[in-house]
C-alpha cells in the first residue's frame, strides 16, 4: 500500500502535465470520481496478462462499453458537451439506462434512458466522467448489481 501511495502523487502529476500540455484543464474537476474494485479492474483487464500465482484475484470485469466512431466527430478538443448523443456498443443486454459517474455528481450518478444504443449526456457534469449501463435508474447510485457494463471513460466539458 506504501508503494502504491508514493506512485499515485507521481501519477497525478503526469496526468496534469499531459492535460496541460494538451491544451484542456489540468484539473477539470474538484472531486476525483472513486469507483468500485469491478469497475477499475474492468478499466485496467485488457492490460493485464497474469496475475501471480496464489494472487487469487476473484473480480470479473464488467462487459466492455465503447463509444461508436461517429460519436466522436461529435467532440472537441476531445471533450464531449453536455446535451451530446454518446452512441456505444456492447456485448451486454438488459440496460434501460446510462449512468454518468462523476465525484462532483450529487449522489455519484446521474441516470439518462438508454436506447437504440445511445444516450445523452445530462447537464451538470464536468471532467472526467465513467459512463456505465445499468439496468435500473435508482436514487441512491450507481452498484455493481445494477451494473450491466462500462465503465467508458468520458471527458466532459
Amino acid at each position: 500500500m506504501t508503494v502504491a501511495a508514493e506512485i499515485v502523487t507521481v501519477e497525478a502529476r503526469h496526468q496534469t502535465f499531459i492535460r496541460t500540455a494538451s491544451k484542456i484543464a489540468a484539473i477539470p474537476s474538484a472531486f476525483d470520481t472513486p469507483l468500485g474494485i469491478r469497475a477499475v479492474f474492468s478499466l485496467a483487464a485488457g492490460f493485464i496478462s497474469s496475475c501471480p500465482t496464489g494472487s487469487n484475484l476473484a473480480v470479473t470485469p464488467f462487459p466492455a462499453l465503447m463509444m461508436t466512431p461517429g460519436t466522436a466527430s461529435a467532440t472537441t478538443n476531445g471533450t464531449i458537451a453536455a446535451g451530446t448523443t454518446v452512441q456505444v456498443t456492447t456485448t451486454a443486454t438488459g440496460a434501460t439506462s446510462c449512468a454518468f459517474v462523476n465525484g462532483g455528481q450529487t449522489g455519484g450518478a446521474a441516470f439518462t434512458p438508454f436506447t437504440n444504443g445511445a444516450c445523452t449526456v445530462p447537464q451538470g457534469l464536468a471532467g472526467i466522467t465513467y459512463l456505465h449501463l445499468a439496468n435500473s435508474s435508482p436514487t441512491t447510485g450507481l452498484t455493481d448489481a445494477i451494473t450491466v457494463a462500462g465503465p467508458l471513460v468520458l471527458q466532459i466539458s
